[in-house]
């Protein structure tokens, strides 16, 4: 056998053993949804919580489906973070309209370090009176029963937080070109069932999605809550890890009650996802370099010796294995996120788009370029 055959059998049976992985996580998430806890008339009160900043986009359909939800027993609060755009002025028109929603508006700079979405969370936690605090972001759009879902599953899986994988919309072919392989790293490495299951807070078995992310109050404040994780630019992850690290029990499941347009476009998408990449990986250069390479000899290798072995008139099975097992995976990962199922025919783009943003955002933490919402990310936010 030649030593590229070989390596692409080694590879093959490397990303066999991810499409398990994958499997398994699924088959949690139905076990989880199996577990979900009825919602009666005793229904514990729930603070929706939005924080909004420049999203006149997006704003108008969030709160409305927020508004309009099945559940008993809850209020909205929306809070404007010194939007540029017409965000606060359509936040105030629907709370005019309906007495459920209440809005903050927040005029304050924000201080050097400091997460943005971190400070507003807490504002708003502080002015909340629910036993439960779902924080959403405002590019989703919620399902009547989004609020009833989240709530049954976290009381029937007895945790302090619940975080929901919403369905993914995207507008544009640059959208697609990174954001599915960004959910496929969810669903195989970090895993559902291993965030549930493992007590201690290990990097990978920690985590959660700041789009739908519903916590209890007193297990949120006895934490110290976003306050305690203000210089970290990736709240959601460093919220489950807070978690964990109180001893608190935390899970992470399919949400198809919430659907969410995280960005307009590739070059939002490239800058949306630049802002946390090296982050991700702990800003470390060393793991930036070894997740690179795994990339390259996982999912690039073997569909170049594919294409070299049909030039030649052979046929190199290890790299067809490799390259379908990569399709198949990609293909559930898409099917759960709400995006047909060709779009994993897109993989190799993918990979390569991806790289290209983690090195760009590596050169914004190393050259202070990183910006968001109009606010330069400097010192410890970026980390």
């Amino acid at each position: 056998m030649a030593l590229t055959d070989a390596w692409s059998l080694f590879l093959a049976g490397g990303l066999a053993i991810g499409y398990v992985s994958l499997l398994i996580n699924l088959a949690f998430s139905g076990w989880a949804t199996r577990r979900a806890r009825p919602i009666g008339a005793d229904a514990p009160l729930v603070s929706v919580l939005v924080p909004a900043r420049d999203e006149v986009h997006n704003i108008e359909a969030c709160i409305g489906s927020l508004l309009m939800q099945d559940y008993p027993n809850y209020e909205v609060i929306a809070l404007n973070d010194d939007s540029t755009d017409a965000t606060g002025a359509i936040l105030d028109r629907l709370a005019q309209r309906n007495a459920r929603l209440r809005v903050i508006h927040n005029r304050q700079p924000l201080p050097p370090g400091v997460n943005g979405k971190s400070r507003a969370c807490q504002l708003l936690a502080e002015q909340a009176r629910g036993e439960w605090l779902l924080f959403a972001d405002a590019d989703t759009v919620h399902r009547a029963d989004s609020i009833r879902a989240g709530v049954a599953r976290a009381l029937g899986l007895n945790v302090a937080l619940f975080s929901a994988i919403p369905r993914q919309v995207m507008g544009s072919w640059g959208e697609r070109l990174f954001t599915p392989a960004g959910f496929a790293l969810i669903y195989n490495f970090v895993s559902p069932w291993r965030i549930y299951l493992e007590r201690k807070p290990r990097p990978f078995n920690a985590a959660a999605i700041g789009q739908y992310l519903l916590v209890r109050r007193d297990a949120y404040f006895a934490s110290g809550g976003h306050d305690a994780i203000r210089d970290q630019i990736l709240d959601d992850v460093a919220m489950g890890r807070l978690f964990k690290q109180r001893g608190q029990r935390i899970a992470l499941g399919d949400g198809d009650w919430v659907s969410c347009r995280m960005y307009r476009g590739f070059r939002e998408m490239a800058a949306g996802f630049s802002k946390n990449a090296f982050s991700i990986l702990n800003g470390s250069l060393v793991m930036s370099a070894v997740f690179i390479i795994a990339c390259v000899a996982l999912f690039l290798l073997p569909l170049a010796a594919l294409i070299a072995s049909a030039v030649v008139s052979t046929m190199n099975w290890p790299a067809v294995a490799a390259v379908v097992l990569t399709a198949a995976n990609l293909a559930l990962v898409n099917r759960r996120i709400g995006q047909p199922l060709w779009v994993a025919l897109l993989y190799p783009l993918q990979i390569i788009v991806g790289i290209g943003v983690l090195l760009n955002s590596i050169r914004w933490r190393y050259t202070g370029r990183a910006r968001w919402k109009g606010r330069t990310l400097t010192g410890a936010a970026l980390r």
